[in-house]
């Protein structure tokens, strides 16, 4: 399957949800459908390379393996989002991979660059901060996103024109610090952490996960690209330095901040904060061994908030008490993985790094500690809020008051049509055993909390199955970081 046959069904699928939306059913069931169908299409890309317009597009194996876990995770926020009443955002979940395939499938950064910031700006439409009344944040990001383009630009050219005079390095300084300043803008690195809080007030729990699980990374594969193109940013500059000194800053920062929230946007993305400081930790070391933790840092990063988001998103669409203890039970399997205390996978690479820093720099290792036991505090507090808003029962419907017809003639044709159904379904019922009849009734009944409760528990067992089995991951992981060009 060639790249430009993968781009038109996932323009398709979007659109499916997009439209999809107005119905919970058909948008449940097209969520689903969708997800898989993508991911098997991702999977059968072509591995050759393409040209157009004079530009190469082609997926590399780590591109591609990422492609597919994100658009999963994305399907999964999807179906998520279905259970709700208010699905806006359902086609914005998928429409900001449309541009960020290209992105990771271009050999070209400035296209790559416009790509990448393109698809942000999509995720700031998803809001729709409108009906909210509240613009402040996104307004924000959007003119950080402008800012940060140009900056990472202007660092592209120096690049271009260091082989110009090979003898003035300060080109190569001044690339790395227009870099830094693009980077951390829009990966919110400490201390260009602006438009955090902002836009996590306004965003649903889902476009977050989105945006700092699965767009955010896409900028460090962008740096990988230019480093490939130019490895003299590591060997005669110091951008291993920087990314160190961004990693650590983000690492206490987002500690310091989770102690201090009860709010669950605001939770995600402080606490992913400090999974984007051992990010760029594990790649500032400029090794093998430190690129693969960082896939697996990044991978668990964008699960570890795909499971809270899903979590929380169903909790709040779903009145079941059941289902709001399963969801609060995989929310914290989610926030446990995102710290880095599960055991397996997640506290392995987070050991990997503390015993560095213990070995190097005690006090260092000491701060680390105390930020992650930061995250922890904060995900304390919100599940103490979560316990204290819980119904003490589910709130009980009254079947028999009559349903008045809708205004709209559209509202009529529907209610009409689904009275004719009904009476064909009590009919068609009188033949059915009174079992089989009671049993299909409490399905057709609560089927949504049937089938949340069986997302949660599926997402919730995949959590503990990564936790449990480190050396797939590991090894998986040292083959794709393998292939890296500055590794090599």
């Amino acid at each position: 399957m060639s790249l430009s046959v993968f781009i038109l069904i996932l323009v398709a699928a979007a659109l499916t949800l997009h439209v999809a939306r107005y119905w919970r059913p058909l948008a449940f069931v097209a969520s689903a459908a969708t997800t898989v169908i993508l991911v098997w299409a991702a999977q059968n890309i072509g591995a050759g390379t393409s040209e157009i317009f004079g530009m190469h597009f082609g997926l590399q194996p780590l591109a591609r393996d990422y492609l597919i876990v994100a658009l999963a995770l994305s399907g999964i926020l999807a179906i998520a989002t279905s259970f709700g009443d208010v699905r806006r955002g359902l086609g914005f979940l998928l429409w900001s991979w449309v541009v960020w395939l290209v992105a990771l499938a271009i050999d070209d950064f400035v296209i790559g660059v416009f790509a990448w910031v393109s698809g942000l700006a999509i995720i700031v439409i998803a809001m729709e901060p409108r009906h909210a009344q509240r613009t402040g944040g996104a307004a924000y990001f959007l003119v950080l996103i402008v800012i940060a383009a140009g900056l990472l630009l202007i660092g592209h050219r120096f690049v271009q024109l260091f082989p110009l005079t090979p003898d003035r390095i300060t080109l190569l300084d001044s690339a790395v610090l227009f870099l830094a300043w693009g980077l951390g803008l829009l990966l919110a690195i400490a201390p260009f952490i602006l438009w955090l809080g902002p836009m996590a007030d306004e965003t649903p729990p889902p476009i977050i996960a989105v945006l700092l699980g699965l767009g955010q990374p896409l900028g460090l594969w962008l740096l990988y690209l230019l480093i490939g193109q130019s490895p003299r940013l590591l060997e005669q500059t110091d951008l291993n330095v920087t990314l160190m000194i961004g990693g650590l800053g983000s690492i206490f920062i987002g500690g310091l901040l989770c102690v201090f929230e009860r709010r669950v946007g605001r939770l995600m993305s402080y606490a992913g904060l400090l999974a984007l400081g051992f990010i760029l930790i594990d790649l500032a070391r400029g090794t093998l061994e430190g690129a693969a933790f960082a896939v697996i840092e990044i991978f668990a990063r964008a699960l570890s908030l795909c499971v809270m988001a899903a979590s929380v998103t169903i909790a709040r669409a779903i009145p079941n008490r059941w289902v709001k203890y399963l969801a609060l039970g995989v929310f914290l399997l989610g926030g446990l993985n995102l710290v880095g205390l599960g055991l397996g996978v997640a506290l392995a690479t987070r050991w990997n790094v503390l015993l560095d820093f213990e070995a190097t720099d005690r006090r260092i290792f000491i701060l680390i500690l105390l930020a992650m036991l930061g995250v922890l505090i904060g995900l304390a507090r919100y599940v103490l809020t979560w316990l204290e808003t819980l119904p003490a029962q589910a709130p009980a419907q009254d079947a028999l008051a009559p349903t008045p017809p809708p205004e709209s003639i559209s509202g009529r044709i529907r209610f009409r049509l689904r009275g004719a159904w009904l009476a064909w379904r009590a009919r068609a019922g009188q033949r059915v055993p009174a079992a089989v009849r009671y049993t299909a009734g409490g399905i057709a009944e609560h089927w949504r909390a049937l089938f949340a409760g069986i997302l949660l528990s599926a997402l919730g067992a995949f959590l503990l199955w990564y936790s449990v089995s480190p050396n797939l991951w590991l090894q998986r992981a040292l083959e794709t970081a393998a292939q890296l060009a500055f590794i090599r």
